[in-house]
């Protein structure tokens, strides 16, 4: 039996091949919450909503809202849709970073503690399963507003 021996530099051409792309409207699903960077001032990523403080996430999981809506956490009131992770839609793509809006966000919140605030994205997030790629077309149909 013959043994295939790959080089590095073959190794490493295949991983581009598979590499993902980001793409200005391209949607993704959140697996893991996502949170503001630890260096982010406390005050501007911690927000105060029915009289509790908190950090904000900038996307949350399924597993997260699931959490807010059994913890009866004001948090829960934020989202469109609490079945899924939040959906996250790229708005512009630099140095291969994707900078995304959060679609699931009520539009009154995201207007109130998000504002002209980017979700940004890297290839990483989609290897270690933070994010993942989401292909349907209609996702109006997850939302419950």
């Amino acid at each position: 039996m013959k043994r295939s021996v790959y080089t590095l530099e073959q190794l490493l051409e295949e991983i581009k091949s598979t590499t993902p792309s980001f793409k200005v409207g391209q949607l993704f699903e959140t697996i893991k919450s996502i949170y503001p960077d630890v260096r982010v001032p406390r005050s501007k990523k911690n927000i105060t909503y029915k009289d509790v403080s908190f950090t904000k996430p900038l996307a949350s999981s399924r597993k997260a809202k699931e959490s807010f809506l059994k913890e009866q956490s004001p948090l829960s009131d934020f989202f469109r849709n609490t079945g899924k992770g939040d959906f996250l839609q790229v708005v512009k793509v630099e140095n291969k970073k994707a900078y995304c809006v959060n679609l699931s966000i009520k539009e009154k919140f995201r207007e109130r503690f998000y504002k002209e605030e980017y979700i940004v994205l890297d290839y990483m997030m989609i290897a270690n399963g933070m994010v993942k790629p989401f292909k349907r077309k209609n996702i109006e149909k997850y939302f419950n507003d």
